[in-house]
């Protein structure tokens, strides 16, 4: 078979059990297991031994078919699936169990952390745990947007709405409609574009460019960012009631430095992705590549973790 479904909870045993059995006798395919909300942490341990995901029985009608799609899809086209959980640190596991307690609500989340750190990654998984799980996920470059762009970007625009526009344009949030809207590094924004922003928020409406009429929105809120936003607010850089509705929640992921019991998980992980996208077939690191892993100070956190290795394994090829 290509993929095994399984309910956590088996007449005979459970599926982590099975799990592990399978892995123990060399099956390697992909695995999804179906639970409860209130079981998330031993489908955690199932993320450990290699499963794929795992799906809240809630949203199985939603979330599964789509999943095999991408999984066969991805067999299919030689690329595998990145697995979600390869992080065991305690202090990437204290994330998780914050990510565990708030993904199932609309509670908007502020993520912080240094550039490289994964922010957007946290934003997949609060989503993907969630009861928007299968719905849209649309994330905002929110440095990219200059005051005179984000109006029409975040609410689209009607045709002929001002010079150039030869068409209707959808905004982000209508395309995010049912899902998260990610705003990265959101401490970017434009005075301007926060009081839109704030606006919209507050009345759950918003009007597109050159329109007439209202319209309502159903979308959860997820921003992240690099800098102190408090500070940001002090400065009158940014506004504190924007920064009251983003903030419901937040969760800090810490920088690579800080997570050492991470840095040759991570750095195996990205060596398998690698080897397969690069079609080479390093094996692992020497006892000067791991010292040298370990010893560096990674100021570009993850993402220059996962560079690193990239042209590591490519160069060990040459």
């Amino acid at each position: 078979g290509d993929i095994v479904v399984s309910d956590l909870r088996l007449p005979d045993g459970n599926g982590i059990d099975l799990l592990r059995w399978m892995r123990k006798e060399g099956r390697m395919q992909p695995f999804v297991i179906m639970t409860d909300y209130a079981e998330v942490h031993t489908a955690v341990e199932s993320m450990k031994l290699g499963s794929l995901d795992y799906i809240p029985k809630q949203l199985v009608e939603d979330k599964l078919v789509p999943l095999l799609r991408t999984i066969l899809k991805e067999r299919h086209t030689g690329r595998s699936r990145m697995p979600l959980f390869s992080r065991d640190g305690s202090a990437f596991q204290a994330i998780m169990k914050r990510i565990r307690l708030v993904a199932p609500t609309d509670m908007s989340v502020l993520i912080f952390g240094e550039n490289g750190t994964g922010k957007e990654h946290i934003a997949h998984l609060l989503h993907d745990k969630g009861k928007r799980a299968g719905k849209p996920f649309v994330a905002v470059d929110c440095g990219s947007l200059t005051k005179e762009l984000a109006p029409s970007a975040f609410f689209g625009h009607v045709r002929g709405a001002f010079t150039g526009a030869d068409s209707a344009k959808k905004g982000y949030f209508h395309e995010a409609e049912g899902g998260t809207l990610f705003l990265d590094e959101v401490g970017n924004l434009a005075p301007e574009t926060q009081q839109m922003l704030l606006r919209a928020i507050q009345e759950r409406r918003y009007r597109p460019v050159g329109d007439k009429s209202d319209r309502s929105f159903n979308v959860r809120i997820i921003a992240a960012t690099n800098e102190d936003l408090e500070k940001a607010v002090n400065e009158k850089r940014f506004r504190q009631d924007l920064l009251y509705r983003l903030h419901d929640f937040e969760i800090t992921v810490p920088p690579l430095r800080d997570c050492q019991e991470d840095v040759m998980p991570l750095a195996e992980f990205f060596r398998e992705i690698a080897n397969r996208e690069q079609e080479c077939d390093v094996i692992g690191f020497d006892g000067e590549a791991r010292k040298t892993l370990l010893t560096h100070a990674w100021p570009g956190n993850v993402r220059e973790l996962r560079q690193k290795i990239m042209g590591a394994v490519l160069q060990a090829q040459t």
